[in-house]
């Protein structure tokens, strides 16, 4: 029996082969957060019960996705929780009694603390025990421990604790709407003594307001620029307290005269309260108030006109704030720029890339003081937790709107009453919806918003029509409840600030990841009696739909694996509380288009390219696009096969510049056959051998060890070293073109003569290979540094090529390698496994065992030897194991065996010998990892 052999395992010997999914397991919010297990055992289950003394909105919320699924399915569940010190919320209750499957109750005037979750499927109970209670605190970031353990139906243990369960639960009602207003009132009452003292507490924090860590290290950087130039830019992330930031600055440079300039009203009189309860040695006002204070907060569309701003000499302000600078290539903005020369300049922003061709960049002279992006911000509790739903728009005609989906299908009744339900449904913080609504057509806004207020929905479309004092007025309207939802083009992509947002709706497709961060983070700002923000985006059959993944995942370099990941292990991946959920049939679609898209194309690497060029200030190359977290070097040198090419294409400089064919050949053999590195040695070498010429394994040994702690690798330098003269993979028909790096001569190696002549006499080839080693050198120190056993990394992506070369492998033949390579000579074995293969029934058993077959017409032994296979079975080989998902994806290194548990010869259902293993790894898969491999999507 399958429970049996995993309670062994669990409980006896940690070497018996059994199957995950019913070994004990301690849960808690480490690699992988509690929540991701508890919606794997909802998703799979038959029946739920849920035990736990606190339910609040953001743990409802939290599985959400799967109590519709459930729902739809008539599984059927029970909730029991307790009023104890009021605090369950009264609308986690009212979302939980919506559903038709689940019966509710509340156990009333006890201290009851229970934490217990269950799952039936089939005759199997998993059990989940502990500390969590159904908060999102909970069951993504507190320190928890809950053990999780499996039993039969007929179990002592699961009779004892349902037994102690139903005592409680059978002699209470299911909780009603009376019985619900009742505690709400309780609830209420309780809430507002609650706030009053939360309100005396912030009090005296007002007067304690000091910069938090990243704040810190933003004024040292500054303090740092002030010492050498005049001006900076600080780009920070909306809600992440930009304004704070400056006000500390100023605190520290303590100015005579300030300027503090913006572009909407309302952002001015916030930060003009912000600085006066931090300053308070300084007259603080806004021009057109009070004119003579020391520090002034002016409206830029005021102060540029000719009869305000002549007013002011041009050295009359010794510090000038511009808040939002990335309208600072209007002209109002330069007017007042141009005019004052100030001691220092600051300039904010949290979007600096400009679709206007402006630089913001250039106007600092290139001087970025910090950068708080979004995913910086949550892990230090900046901003508030996102719940992101990603879900099925609607289907015209048995197809999904797409991006050529004409005006009047998207505005149809049927999915204006879809967009409505479903924000209903995964709702929002809090008493009152604020709701934001993208739309990709200015008609289409227009069309929703009144077919909502047809339905009595208080909606407004605004638009870049709009005047400002019609956007404030609305912006009023939705902050005081007077409506429920604005909706916009991209207008509200930046510049802002609506902090009582806590629902956002994106029913648009997404052409740039950077606009939807924008228009994300639009809801991030803390505001009262906002815990978190509901992001609910309607997937349609977009060409584009995997910049969904890259946008939240934050990850630019367009690395298909990491996506794919990403869309399976989303929640894992994303700091703290936040939380992400794809409708299965999305995440499907999703992972197709991320296979079939061809993101290495002139686009996607000249948007990038043009980025960096405007915020550098210069020609960027391969280690900036990395530096930056931008389109993969790897990705860049797919398109082409070297960055002459590119910058051939992309720039003008360079373009007379030019290589001989023999150089081309020594550039494309370090781009295509070393780039990306996953170890440093053939660099080290390489740059070695440059700067002196001549190879000294001593002075490579150094570097190793004082700049990588890497010791005894005499082994790998001399696979380096073969590598790079070309003495390795010599079969390799698509390397015979080109010329070794280095020369041996009677065992001395040394740079090739031509090659060190073309480093030395043409500065475009020198720049090129600087580049190359610079940014390979950088990608290995980043990603692959090993511990020193081997130079292969646990969990990171091998070719076959790549896996026999740092293995220190001498084989010739690396892309032809068939399912599994042996060495008797070195006792070496190399295995690939691709678990959904069509073949072979590979199987991950669990986190330690991989069931594995050999190739057909093997057995274990022939004429009374060990075959190969007998000494696998033997553990004659110290063995490597690589696994894929399946075809067309790349291998992951998931490291040594320990040992072979089991062997057995079997005939496969096509009547054919071969030999089943049971491998057992040194180390367990990393549970991100094994959750992307074993999942069925």
């Amino acid at each position: 029996m399958d429970i049996l052999e995993s309670i062994k395992t669990s409980l006896i010997d940690r070497e018996i082969a059994s199957k995950q999914e019913h070994r004990h397991e301690l849960l808690t919010n480490g690699e992988r957060k509690i929540i991701s297990t508890l919606r794997e055992m909802l998703n799979g289950c038959d029946e739920f019960i849920i035990s736990v003394a606190f339910i609040t909105e953001g743990g409802v919320t939290l599985i959400l996705e799967q109590l519709r699924e459930l729902e739809k399915r008539g599984i059927k569940g029970k909730i029991l929780t307790g009023d104890y010190q009021t605090f369950t919320q009264p609308k986690a209750l009212r979302r939980l009694m919506g559903f038709s499957n689940i019966e509710v109750k509340l156990l009333r005037g006890k201290n009851f603390h229970s934490k217990g979750y269950f799952f039936r499927k089939g005759d199997i109970w998993d059990i989940v025990i502990g500390s969590s209670n159904l908060t999102a605190s909970a069951l993504t970031t507190n320190f928890e421990w809950n053990l999780k353990i499996s039993s039969s139906e007929k179990g002592e243990l699961i009779d004892k604790i349902f037994s102690e369960f139903d005592r409680e639960y059978n002699g209470i009602e299911p909780l009603e709407l009376k019985g619900l207003i009742a505690y709400e009132e309780r609830y209420r009452d309780n809430l507002v003594v609650e706030n009053r003292a939360r309100r005396e507490s912030l009090k005296d924090k007002i007067n304690q307001i000091k910069p938090n860590y990243m704040q810190r290290e933003a004024l040292e950087n500054l303090e740092r620029i002030r010492e050498q130039e005049s001006k900076a830019l600080l780009i920070s992330a909306t809600g992440t307290g930009k304004t704070y930031l400056s006000c500390f600055d100023v605190e520290r440079v303590k100015p005579k005269r300030l300027l503090f300039l913006a572009h909407r009203k309302t952002i001015l009189e916030r930060a003009k309260q912000t600085y006066k309860s931090l300053i308070k040695d300084k007259t603080i006002g806004i021009y057109g108030e009070d004119n003579d204070s020391d520090y002034l907060f002016a409206m830029v569309q005021t102060l540029s006109k000719d009869e305000h701003l002549n007013r002011f000499e041009r050295d009359y302000f010794d510090y000038i704030i511009v808040d939002e600078v990335h309208h600072g290539g209007a002209k109002t903005y330069q007017k007042i720029l141009n005019h004052f020369k100030p001691k220092f300049l600051l300039g904010m922003t949290a979007t600096p890339e400009r679709t206007d061709n402006f630089n913001i960049f250039e106007l600092f002279d290139y001087n970025i003081a910090y950068e708080i992006r979004l995913y910086e911000a949550l892990r230090e509790e900046l901003l508030i937790p996102f719940h992101y739903f990603g879900i099925s728009d609607i289907e015209i005609d048995g197809e999904l709107i797409d991006d050529k989906t004409a005006i009047k299908n998207l505005v149809l009744d049927r999915r204006v009453e879809h967009i409505l339900d479903k924000s209903r449904f995964y709702g929002w913080s809090g008493e009152k919806l604020h709701g934001l609504i993208f739309v990709s057509k200015i008609d289409e806004g227009k069309e929703i918003a009144k077919k909502m207020r047809e339905r009595g929905v208080g909606a407004i479309f605004l638009s870049s029509e709009d005047s400002d004092e019609t956007r404030e007025r609305v912006i009023e309207q939705l902050e005081k409840g007077e409506i429920e939802y604005i909706l916009t083009v991209d207008i509200f992509n930046e510049g802002i600030d609506i902090p009582c947002i806590n629902q956002i709706l994106m029913i648009r497709p997404t052409n740039s990841s950077i606009i939807y961060i924008q228009q994300l983070g639009r809801g991030l700002r803390k505001y009262k009696d906002k815990e978190f923000v509901v992001i609910i985006d309607f997937i349609g059959n977009y060409e584009k739909n995997f910049l969904i993944p890259i946008a939240l995942s934050q990850d630019n370099s367009y690395e298909r694996e990491g996506l794919k990941q990403f869309l399976t292990s989303g929640t894992d991946i994303i700091p703290r509380e936040s939380s992400i959920s794809f409708e299965k049939i999305i995440a499907e679609r999703i992972l197709k288009n991320i296979g079939e898209s061809n993101f290495s194309n002139r686009k996607n690497i000249e948007q990038d390219f043009r980025y960096l060029e405007s915020r550098l200030g210069r020609i960027p190359f391969l280690l900036d696009f990395f530096e930056n977290n931008l389109i993969s070097p790897e990705v860049i040198l797919e398109y082409k096969k070297n960055y002459d090419e590119i910058l051939k294409i992309f720039t003008l400089k360079y373009r007379e510049d030019r290589l001989s064919e023999l150089e081309i050949n020594f550039l494309n053999f370090l781009s295509t056959h070393f780039t990306p590195a996953k170890r440093v040695h053939e660099m080290l070498i390489l740059k070695d051998c440059i700067e002196n010429l001549t190879f000294s394994k001593e002075r490579v040994e150094t570097i190793l060890k004082e700049s990588y702690s890497l010791s005894n690798q005499n082994l790998s330098i001399e696979n380096g070293i073969k590598h790079l003269a070309k003495e390795i993979f010599t079969s390799y028909s698509v390397i015979k073109k080109y010329p070794p790096l280095l020369i041996n001569s009677n065992g001395e190696y040394s740079l090739n003569s031509e090659f060190k002549r073309s480093y030395m006499e043409n500065s475009y080839f020198k720049i090129l290979i600087d580049d190359l080693i610079s940014y390979n050198l950088s990608y290995a120190k980043r990603n692959f540094i090993s511990s020193g056993e081997n130079d292969l990394i646990l969990y990171k992506e091998y070719t076959k090529e790549e896996s026999f070369w740092y293995l220190n492998l001498d084989y010739s033949n690396g892309y032809q390698v068939s399912g599994y390579t042996l060495f008797d000579e070195s006792r070496v074995g190399v295995i690939y496994i691709t678990i959904n293969g069509d073949r072979y029934d590979n199987t991950i058993q669990n986190a330690e065992i991989i069931r594995w077959f050999s190739k057909t017409g093997r057995c274990l032994k022939r004429n009374g030897k060990l075959t190969k296979e007998g000494k696998v079975a033997e553990n004659f080989y110290t063995l490597h194991i690589f696994l894929k998902k399946q075809s067309g994806d790349k291998f992951y290194y998931v490291g040594e065996v320990e040992k072979t548990i089991s062997s057995r010869e079997i005939v496969n259902k096509e009547g054919k010998k071969l030999v089943e293993y049971d491998l057992k790894l040194k180390k367990r898969i990393e549970r991100n990892l094994l959750v992307y491999l074993t999942n069925s999507n």
